[in-house]
């Protein structure tokens, strides 16, 4: 890559760290880079759109771009991974070659003899592939290496170039180019100076983690032809200072020092090498595994094993240049290859201190009228048709409407389960709504105060489809309100301190990754934003929330409650200026709900998304009839459409970042 595009690269670092933690900083940098008046913005030699990007998260894409312009090998090399040398001296990186390495006079200082790990180096170096790729500008993509009998294990963010979420599981991307599916294949061979080639098609994608879970993916490999025997893992953690190796194919990486690259690589790369090191951080509190083993761009996916032992302890997946290297450990591949997610966080000692379940009979809810379809109607000063301001409860697919429960409120059958101001529609499969409404009239709320928290049963339903204080009991979920405590406290004193109550009924609850439970400050306060907004008519909204259930939705270990990953919400509103319905959609998660409708598209930790609402229905099956067409965003995507661009979401770190049209 040229001088001045490494040299862009460098000023993107020091402005990243720069802006670290301030979204508002970083928007102010944008704003003036897609204005024109960033200084310096021309000597960067980058577009708005590669910077906007580049702190964006997609890095190694923006690399890929700016080198593909120059080389398309670099372009290749550059968008393989993040790692890194972390000695200069002392950690030798030595080509594998017919199955074995030399070790000789190449150690570069390494500080203990290896001669006697020799016949376990071959057992594994034999099992360790490159992920190579077809329908795909790039020739390879990282490392996988053999954990199960025909299936490879490899970094999801390998797996990402190639793969992604299909509906409810896995598949192949399509190469928008050529609108052809991409594929893969491991090679477990790929040796300096050998043409020989071991190479096995990639026949399905397993798995791959979300964003927040550990970086790994699984990849089922076809059934025809000989394959290695499965490298076997250790049977428990690893502790600092264990001589391990690391097995990959390592590329050209621009992050670290030339120098250092020369040093150690020569100028041959993309072959198989086998490295020496330590571990220098073990796993334990939940920490990430971390070696000193020599790796560059390209071992994304390497194996990290024991020299004594020949077993696996660890799957590498980043770095940083004389720092250290990260892997992902052997107890979250066990939980990955089990189908389970392992979360851990510190139990928090409140809940010990909460006040016992309760419950509520059939007749404490009698004279519940629930959510008002007509009540954003309701207001005496608004003209002109009524009627068009009416907000029907979403309607439910087949399958959805077959799940609900009905109950027998006031003597009628229906599966709007009716509270104070509020309806719930429950899932009796997965014992948990699966959207709620709710009537907010900011003008006449109520502030009840939070006393000690008390969940009830509604005994409308039976006790055994509603969850317990029990089933909440594991320190990596949370008990998620889905009507917000706050939202139907409204009206008298009486009415506001009934709803207020009706709010702490586990038919209003639905487990939280802890993680998601304390990263969403910008969707608490996206409806106080909306209603305090100039746009909103009698400062009155309805809001519908629920949570997107999935069959492959994560068990939680030693529960039977399957955990959603994304939350959805849609606000509703009259517009003031036009005196229409205005609806808007939004989703809290790690963006596993657009990924589901796009390609490529990079997503962070536990975040908040402004989405159109037609894509949350696609998503959850329930049919939001007009508010469709009463979104903002949608409107907004066709114009972007229109003129080339693409739309699909925004995300939101405040709820002023929102697009209210």
């Amino acid at each position: 890559m040229s001088d001045s595009a490494v040299g862009a690269i460098e000023a993107l670092d020091r402005v990243e760290s720069l802006i670290a933690g301030s979204p508002k900083l970083r928007d102010a940098l944008l704003k003036q880079a897609y204005a024109g008046t960033l200084p310096n913005q021309e000597r960067l030699g980058m577009s708005a759109d590669q910077i906007d990007a580049s702190l964006s998260g997609k890095r190694a894409r923006v690399i890929g771009d700016m080198a593909a312009a120059e080389s398309p090998l670099v372009a290749e090399r550059a968008m393989l991974g993040f790692e890194a040398i972390v000695r200069q001296v002392g950690r030798p990186t030595l080509l594998v070659q017919d199955g074995t390495v030399e070790f000789g006079d190449r150690m570069d200082g390494f500080p203990e003899s290896l001669d006697r790990h020799l016949q376990r180096i071959r057992n594994v170096v034999n099992r360790v592939g490159r992920v190579e790729l077809t329908n795909h500008r790039m020739e390879w993509a990282g490392t996988a290496w053999l954990v199960e009998e025909r299936l490879a294990i490899t970094n999801r963010h390998v797996a990402e170039l190639f793969a992604g979420r299909r509906g409810r599981g896995f598949g192949f991307l399509v190469n928008p180019a050529i609108g052809v599916p991409y594929g893969s294949r491991i090679d477990f061979r790929q040796e300096y100076e050998r043409r020989e080639i071991a190479r096995v098609v990639v026949k399905a994608i397993r798995y791959i983690a979300g964003p927040n879970e550990p970086d790994l993916a699984l990849l089922e490999l076809q059934g025809d032809g000989a394959l290695p025997e499965p490298v076997p893992l250790a049977s428990e953690e690893v502790k600092r200072g264990l001589l391990i190796g690391v097995v990959g194919f390592p590329a050209y990486d621009s992050r670290n020092d030339p120098k250092d690259i020369a040093h150690y690589f020569g100028d041959i790369f993309d072959k198989k090498r086998f490295a020496p090191g330590y571990i220098t951080q073990d796993s334990s509190e939940g920490l990430r595994l971390m070696h000193d083993c020599t790796t560059l761009g390209g071992n994304s996916g390497s194996i990290v094993f024991d020299l004594e032992t020949g077993k696996a302890v660890g799957l590498h997946f980043a770095g940083s240049y004389l720092e250290g290297n990260f892997a992902v450990s052997v107890a979250n591949i066990k939980s990955a290859l089990a189908g389970e997610v392992t979360v851990r966080r510190l139990r928090d000692e409140s809940r010990e201190n909460e006040r016992a379940d309760s419950e509520h009979k059939p007749e404490h809810f009698s004279g519940r009228t629930g959510y008002g379809e007509t009540f954003l109607s309701e207001s005496e000063d608004l003209t002109g048709d009524a009627a068009g301001y009416t907000v029907p409860m979403p309607e439910l697919d087949a399958q959805a409407l077959e799940d609900a429960v009905k109950v027998i409120h006031d003597g009628l059958d229906t599966i709007h389960i009716p509270y104070c101001h509020f309806s719930v529609v429950y899932s009796s499969s997965r014992r948990m709504p699966r959207l709620t409404a709710v009537n907010i009239d900011a003008a006449r709320y109520c502030k009840i105060k939070r006393a000690d928290d008390q969940w009830f049963r509604d005994l409308r339903l039976p006790r055994e489809l509603q969850l317990s204080r029990e089933d909440y009991a594991h320190p990596a979920i949370d008990r998620g309100h889905m009507v917000r405590r706050e939202d139907p406290n409204w009206g008298e004193l009486a009415e506001a301190v009934l709803a207020n109550g009706d709010t702490f009924h586990y038919t209003n609850s639905a487990p939280q990754h802890a993680q998601l439970n304390q990263n969403r400050q910008a969707w608490l306060g996206l409806e106080e934003y909306i209603l305090g907004s100039a746009k909103t008519h009698g400062l009155r909204a309805t809001v519908f929330t629920g949570p997107v259930l999935r069959d492959d939705d994560p068990t939680l270990e030693d529960t039977e409650v399957q955990v959603p990953r994304e939350f959805w919400k849609v606000v509703v509103m009259i517009d003031a200026d036009r005196e229409r319905l205005h609806a808007t959609g939004y989703v809290l998660g790690q963006g596993e709900l657009i990924r589901d409708i796009t390609e490529g598209f990079v997503f962070g930790e536990f975040s908040t998304y402004q989405v159109r609402i037609a894509d949350i229905a696609h998503a959850t099956g329930l049919d939001f009839g007009r508010l469709v067409n009463a979104d903002p965003l949608a409107r907004r995507s066709r114009r972007e459409e229109g003129a080339g661009g693409h739309l699909v979401s925004i995300p939101i770190d405040s709820p002023e970042q929102a697009y209210l049209g």
